[in-house]
Formats: C-alpha cells, sequence, structure tokens
C-alpha cells in the first residue's frame, strides 16, 4: 500500500515544478519585451556605419560622430541599400569608388542571407524535392516524387505513396560510386521553386564528408566535396546565389563562418573574418553589395556588426551595441533564482529547460522562508516547510499553502 506521506509528497514536487514553470510564465508575459536594435549599415561611401532611422523621414541617416543626414543625403550615402531609388531620381552615378556600375550588376551581386538557431532545433520530416538543375523549360517545375535520405535513399511518388525502386537504384549506385556513408547526418537544401536556379542537396554523410546531390537531365550527381579534411562541420545553410559566385554558407563547430565557394568545378571553403560564433544561440544576418558586405551577429549579450571587402571576405570595421537589460531581466533576477520552461525563440522542440538567473534572488527564497516559519509555527513540519521554501521559492511556497495542513 502506498503511504499518505509519499502521495503527499509527490504532489507537492509536482505542484511546485508546474508553479516554476507557470508562475515565471505569466510574470515573463506581463514585462518581456522584444530587444530594440537600430538598422546599422556599412556605408562603401562613408566607409564607416550609419545608423539608419526609417520613421525620420526629414533625417533618415546618421553616422557614429551624431551627424545627421537629409533623405537626399542619406540615398546618395548608401548607394547600395538605395540604389533603387536613386535610378528613379535619375541619380544612379556610372561608378562607387571607382567601381563601375550597372543595375543588373548591383542586383547580381546582393546577398541577403539569414540564420538563427531555429534552422537547426527543429523537426525533420526526412522528405526532401529534387529539382531537375537543368530544366529545358525557363523556371522549376516542381517534380512529382520526394526523397528520403537516411539509412539507404529512396524516391516515393506522391500520387501513388509508392518507392520508385529504378530511381532509387540509380542514385543508390550513385552516392556509393562517390564514396557516401549512410546513414546520412544532414540533408540541407532550399526547397523553394521560385528561386533562379537550383544546386540540390548538400548532406553530410557518417563519416563526416560533406557531398553535394543533385539531379542533372534526370540522372544523379553526387561529388564529394573533399573539404572535411579542413574543417569540423557542424552546418550548412543553402544560398544559390544569383552571381553564382557560392553554393552557402558552412559553420565550424569552433565558432567559424564560411562560404562554400564554386571554383572551376572545386569546393572551396572561404572563412568571413569574423569573432566566433555560438550557433546554437547566435543569429547571423548577411547584407551583402557589390564592395562590402555587413554582418551583424546577434547574441544574448547584444549585437556586433562586421564591416567585410566583398572579394575577400576581410575585416575593414566592426561596430557593437550592447543589450539592454528589460524589465523580465530585473524581475526575474530579484523573483526567480531558477525557473522551467519549454519552449525557446532558438527552438521548435518542447522540452523542460531550467533557467538560472541571479544570486540575489536567493534573499527573496529566505525572505519567504522566514515567512513560512510564522506561518506553521505551530506544526510539525515547520522545519522542512521552511528548508522547502527557501530552497524552491515562490513556487514552493504556493505549492505549500495549496497543500492540506494535515497529511
Amino acid at each position: 500500500m502506498i503511504r499518505k506521506p509519499f502521495i503527499y509528497y509527490t504532489i507537492l514536487l509536482f505542484v511546485t515544478f508546474t508553479g516554476m514553470w507557470i508562475i515565471p510564465s505569466f510574470v515573463r508575459m506581463a514585462t518581456d519585451s522584444p530587444d530594440s536594435y537600430p538598422f546599422v549599415y556599412y556605408s562603401a561611401v562613408m566607409k564607416d556605419w550609419g545608423i539608419i532611422d526609417y520613421k525620420d523621414k526629414e533625417m533618415p541617416l546618421s553616422d557614429l560622430q551624431g551627424n545627421k543626414y537629409t533623405t537626399a543625403q542619406f540615398d546618395s550615402l548608401m548607394p547600395f541599400l538605395n540604389y533603387r531609388q536613386l535610378m528613379a531620381d535619375g541619380r544612379l552615378p556610372d561608378s562607387i569608388c571607382g567601381t563601375a556600375i550597372s543595375p543588373p550588376l548591383l542586383r547580381a551581386a546582393t546577398v541577403v542571407f539569414r540564420y538563427t538557431p531555429k534552422e537547426r532545433k527543429t523537426p525533420d520530416k526526412g522528405l526532401y524535392i529534387l529539382f531537375e538543375s537543368m530544366p529545358k523549360r525557363v523556371g522549376l517545375e516542381m517534380p512529382d516524387d520526394v526523397f528520403c535520405l537516411k539509412d539507404g535513399i529512396e524516391f516515393i511518388d506522391v500520387q501513388t505513396n509508392t518507392v520508385n525502386r529504378e530511381k532509387s537504384d540509380l542514385f543508390a549506385r550513385a552516392l556509393e560510386k562517390a564514396g557516401y556513408t549512410f546513414p546520412a547526418r544532414w540533408v540541407v537544401g532550399n526547397p523553394n521553386p521560385r528561386k533562379p536556379y537550383d544546386e540540390g542537396y548538400f548532406t553530410l554523410d557518417s563519416q563526416g564528408r560533406l557531398y553535394h546531390l543533385k539531379m542533372v537531365n534526370n540522372r544523379p550527381f553526387v561529388k564529394d566535396t573533399r573539404i572535411d579534411k579542413d574543417m569540423d562541420m557542424a552546418w550548412f545553410s543553402m544560398y544559390e546565389a544569383s552571381n553564382k559566385r557560392f553554393y552557402g554558407f558552412l559553420f565550424d563547430r569552433q565558432g567559424g563562418l564560411y562560404i562554400l565557394e564554386s571554383r572551376e568545378g572545386q569546393y572551396v571553403p572561404v572563412k568571413l573574418d569574423l569573432d566566433p560564433i555560438d550557433i546554437d544561440c547566435d543569429e547571423v544576418t548577411v547584407m551583402g553589395n557589390l564592395l562590402y558586405w555587413t554582418v551583424i551577429i546577434t547574441t544574448p549579450q547584444g549585437r556586433r556588426y562586421y564591416g567585410l571587402e566583398t572579394e575577400t571576405l576581410k575585416r575593414v570595421s566592426e561596430h557593437a551595441i550592447a543589450r539592454e537589460p528589460n524589465r523580465w531581466d530585473k524581475v526575474s533576477g530579484w523573483l526567480f533564482p531558477f525557473y522551467i520552461t519549454f519552449q525557446e525563440p532558438d527552438s521548435h522542440f518542447l522540452y523542460p529547460r531550467l533557467h538560472v538567473t541571479e544570486y540575489r534572488a536567493w534573499a527573496i527564497n529566505l525572505l519567504l522562508a522566514l515567512l513560512v516559519t510564522v506561518i506553521a509555527s505551530r506544526r510539525s513540519d515547520k522545519l522542512f516547510a521552511a528548508l522547502f521554501v527557501a530552497l524552491t521559492g515562490i513556487a514552493g511556497i504556493v505549492a505549500w499553502l495549496l497543500m492540506p495542513k494535515n497529511r
């Protein structure tokens, strides 16, 4: 027979842990606010950072020295950002900083990329769309099948839900011939049919080798990139660049960020001159143009801005803005020495996480424990209750008050 004290303590712990999730969640809803940062962009003309406020219609641009600029000056000082407006006004120059420009050239050199940890921390459906990389007509067409790549490769007809054995065997032989070792660790591609062209998928095999997989004229194209000897790869984000300079962005486990360039049929990783990135919690934004890339790294501590030369990806300038604590940061640091969440902005998965805040929150726990000793002065379990509340804080005292006095 289960003894009553065991049931009592089990329910007490359950209510306490539930309170460690629910109470901070409600407090966070009432006090939390998103982090706010200005739009900062590296100007090829100013050779410095510009801070842009689109809400200010008269003086939208300012520099780090505090000088402000009119809308017309903003367009001219940020020509790569505003070249469409300059075209409409008839003010687009023939060259910028000695480099000849044209609208098609500017469009082809534009890079807009964003990485968030959710890209990795999301359930993998395991089914992928493989386009024909050399279509006979303009534009990409949706295929009649999807494929899965894990312990092997199979193509599945979406109408009949049956395996296309002939096509599956064809690609399996191509993967085996290229040296691919199952199971696949991950498969990354861009399934958007509106992209300008298709480069298929990049997949990491069980040995940590990165392979390029696509379909050309209904035949498999599989190639070992042979870059595994140079780095310990953590993740790849596909980006079919308009000028076909590179395939995408590659992250290594040491915090390095690279582009995977295409050079005469070879795969060449080129490292961006940045400080180390934590791909589990940092966000990366890249805004590139013909001469410079602006790279923004958003971390829990703030934002780091890097200006890189487009050709070499070497750093020419950097800037940083520290994160300002919001009301939730201040309140949680006083009320909750630790709390539980099940969902975080950096992940699509639901699971319990324990968050530790500030040591000063333990002072509140001790005050609550003293309060319990007063309330329970005539109860036999007052010492246990005081210790329990000292450890669990607000959630613990709420759970204790909800429990019956008699066990």
